[in-house]
């Protein structure tokens, strides 16, 4: 498995996968020793880490390690970079003869903003490499969909294509919720996570007194525009900058639910990390987000765009702490269940 990106997704797959296989993790081992500063990583019996930073003299070096791997299946995390872009075509293209190779699609469609300029030019190298992989994942129909609809003409199908689930990520140790309702966003703050949905609907919840507190942790240029204005309003603290994974945790227990107000999606990691330390998450009905969340039951969901449907869900949830113990019971459900490791890479290893 190589993974020039999501270092401790990969991982934690990587230790799924090699309670019935061996497996060899290509990652920057610097990157994922700073996912887990500050807390312990798991043990990961079976897994053999090789440091690569992906810069174009290590790609000599990537091949030599894979040929004397000599593995069954050449699973690659999909890169962001012409340089990562190019190294997985080699990669797949030189290994394809000999063993079976698969690709995990995190953005069948980029988000708006930098990522989509990003993907722009990225894309002749993509295309090339989906084209020739024999295992296409994606994470949920939602996701499926976006990939057919943009990639393939008419009738939109792919024998290749596998649904898998995104694993829980930043899990920490149960922690009991506030006393009092509080809500977390958390983060790179780009256009497309509605940060100013959040904010007309919290202007809401201010001029009606409810008792609720609202916390944003990270950075971006929509925390940079809107910050003041959600500083000036009661009950919102705004933590800007790097936010540690171990940092991150802690803010997420201290919550009770995280607030997903996005315009546009497909995947959520943070959807993921949520529900693994037991917290719903109220978001926006877009994407792979309802293939995930079951409105009722381990979240809520609202329509893109609609502040008012926004304001009403955090007011109903800042009265009604018996539904917020629901969804947080529904929320632990899912991620023992659907978001185990051990469950998808199980399913993983038949789809091969």
């Amino acid at each position: 498995m190589i993974a020039p990106h999501f270092e401790e997704y990969a991982f934690l797959l990587a230790r799924a996968l090699a309670r019935d296989a061996a497996v060899l993790l290509v990652v920057d081992t610097g990157r994922l020793d700073a996912d887990y500063a500050d807390r312990s990583r798991p043990a990961a019996p079976g897994v053999t880490l090789r440091h690569c930073r992906f810069g174009a003299a290590e790609l000599p070096g990537l091949a030599l390690a894979i040929a004397r791997f000599r593995p069954q299946v050449l699973h690659w995390q999909e890169p962001s970079g012409l340089v990562k872009a190019v190294m997985a075509a080699v990669t797949v293209t030189l290994a394809g003869p000999f063993c079976r190779t698969a690709l995990t699609i995190h953005d069948a469609v980029p988000h708006s903003g930098r990522d989509a300029r990003v993907a722009a030019r990225l894309a002749p190298v993509r295309r090339f490499t989906r084209a020739r992989v024999q295992r296409l994942f994606v994470h949920g129909p939602s996701c499926a969909t976006q990939y057919l609809q943009e990639y393939l003409p008419a009738p939109h199908r792919d024998a290749r294509l596998r649904l898998t689930e995104h694993g829980t990520i930043l899990s920490g140790a149960p922690v009991p919720p506030p006393a009092e309702f509080r809500v977390l966003m958390f983060g790179r703050m780009e256009a497309y996570k509605g940060l100013d949905v959040l904010l007309a609907a919290w202007r809401q919840l201010a001029a009606r007194g409810v008792p609720a507190a609202l916390e944003l942790a990270g950075s971006g240029p929509e925390l940079d525009r809107l910050g003041a204005d959600f500083a000036a309003l009661p009950g919102v603290t705004v933590t800007p900058g790097y936010i540690s994974s171990a940092q991150v945790i802690d803010k997420i227990g201290a919550a009770d639910a995280l607030v997903l107000p996005y315009h546009s999606a497909t995947q959520s990691g943070v959807l993921a990390a949520a529900m693994g330390n037991g917290r719903f998450a109220v978001a926006s009905r877009v994407g792979g987000i309802p293939d995930t969340i079951q409105h009722g039951v381990n979240g809520l969901l609202v329509e893109p765009g609609d502040a008012d449907g926004l304001a009403e869900a955090l007011a109903g949830l800042a009265a009604d702490a018996d539904l917020r113990r629901q969804l947080q019971a529904g929320a632990r459900r899912t991620a023992e269940e659907r978001l185990d490791w051990q469950q998808i890479a199980q399913r993983m290893l038949a789809d091969y």
